[in-house]
């Protein structure tokens, strides 16, 4: 080595020697960040999906649906539960009734059927519609011994067909055991701020904190959408309060919490998010699906999948295929996640019992379907999910802070996706009351480099 580069080397080293522990300290030094800032990191590919879609149905047991599904956790051999009417045994049997019985679904019915874990008190429940002198009429919808029914593919062939094509979760619970309007408001605000109806007042506003507050700017938008209409019960009963009765997108109702919400009403950006699901199909078509939308019918209509309403299963259900239609022929489809879901058994036989969380939840599981150009195909995900999942997700993509420990620890359901495979075409079925046939054939799965 010559002088030139021995002296080279020495100032190299001289300079290494001052720099290194001035940076050293540097780094241990630096002020970390406050406690009040996030530093958001999207799961991977979960940047891929810019349309958030949750569609929420009424009132189905998951073993009412899928309880004999290919793969799921369905109903078990051996089940039997007597019946307090007229002492015969009764196991989960297939209906091929149209319409189904409205058996009671408030926060008692819920403890009663669980019964501790035994999952038995659903016959006992339903009869409490009536008397127990009174004899079951044949007519389909008002018999209590149908709560141990079930479908499949031949009455509802478009879930199943869903359930076949993208993902059934098979371990979705109710975020609380109680009735819609608790449910709704854990949908949106990850809690119901204590309330579980039955005893309590009905609530006139709410002060906690929900969703809508947290997604005000121009890059992450949301709708409610809802149905207008005339709110009655499976009987075509009014609904009480009387103020509650004529639904439309700006009234608080059962399935439309957000009204009551101050920051809400008060505030016209947001309240203008409030619309008819008239507009649905019109943003879907547009493509101006916003980043987070919720579906809601109202709770008299026949396309809620109420027990009793005389709409069946079969007019929900091509409610549902047109609203996901409208979808897969937008051009939002390939940036789209859609959830469907049903908010509470409303009253039926489901044998699975429910994860003990809190005080209030979870209810009892229900029905749960993930249709995107990125879910998983032909897939039964096992992981135990509920509504504050839904939020979890949103709040992972859009670098929201959770609001409640609820969403805080769900689980994101991102077992459902594979974001590795290129988009997948849309599967459009038929939109009626017949539906598409089971099973469509699947698709060739491709994936990216």
């Amino acid at each position: 080595m010559n002088k030139t580069m021995r002296r080279a080397t020495i100032v190299l080293l001289a300079v290494i020697a001052i720099i290194l522990p001035l940076a050293l300290t540097m780094c241990t030094t630096s002020p970390s960040p406050s406690p009040t800032t996030t530093v958001s990191l999207i799961p991977a590919g979960l940047e891929k999906i810019q349309h958030f879609v949750f569609i929420m149905q009424e009132n189905k047991s998951f073993d009412h649906y899928f309880g004999v599904y290919p793969g799921a956790d369905g109903i078990p051999g051996g089940v039997a539960l007597k019946d307090p009417h007229d002492g015969t045994i009764i196991t989960p049997y297939y209906s091929t009734a149209d319409v189904d019985f409205d058996a009671p679904h408030d926060r008692s019915n819920a403890i009663a059927d669980i019964d501790g874990g035994k999952m038995d008190g659903f016959l006992n429940e339903a009869w409490k519609r009536y008397a127990l002198s009174v004899t079951p009429s044949e007519e389909a919808g008002y018999n209590p011994k149908e709560v141990m029914s079930y479908h499949d593919y031949r009455e509802i062939p478009n879930y199943w067909n869903y359930a076949h094509l993208y993902v059934l979760q098979d371990a979705m619970f109710s975020s609380v055991a109680a009735y819609s309007l608790a449910v709704h408001l854990y949908m949106v605000a990850a809690t119901s701020g204590g309330y579980i109806g039955e005893t309590q007042p009905y609530p006139q506003r709410f002060d906690f904190p929900e969703i809508t507050e947290l997604l005000q700017n121009d890059k992450v938008t949301w709708n409610y959408y809802v149905t207008s209409g005339n709110d009655t019960d499976a009987q075509g009963h009014a609904i009480e309060p009387q103020s509650l009765q004529s639904t439309n997108p700006n009234h608080y109702t059962l399935w439309n919490p957000l009204p009551a919400f101050p920051k809400v009403e008060n505030d016209p950006s947001q309240r203008v998010r409030m619309v008819d699901t008239a507009q649905f199909y019109q943003d879907a078509a547009a493509g101006s699906l916003p980043s987070v939308s919720w579906v809601c019918p109202y709770l008299g209509s026949e396309l809620s999948d109420h027990p009793a309403f005389k709409g069946g299963m079969g007019k929900p259900m091509a409610y549902v295929t047109g609203l996901i239609n409208a979808v897969m022929q937008g051009p939002d489809w390939n940036s789209t996640a859609i959830f469907l879901a049903w908010d509470d058994w409303g009253g039926y036989y489901d044998h699975v019992i429910p994860p003990f969380v809190d005080e209030y939840g979870f209810g009892i599981r229900v029905p749960s379907l993930v249709i995107s150009p990125y879910a998983k195909q032909n897939f039964v995900d096992h992981t135990t999910y509920s509504f504050d999942s839904w939020l979890k997700i949103v709040e992972e993509r859009f670098g929201v802070e959770p609001m409640t420990q609820r969403d805080k620890y769900a689980d994101d359901m991102l077992n459902s996706f594979d974001f590795t495979q290129v988009p997948r075409a849309p599967v459009l079925l038929s939109a009626t009351a017949q539906g598409s046939p089971y099973p469509q054939p699947l698709q060739t799965i491709q994936h990216q480099p």
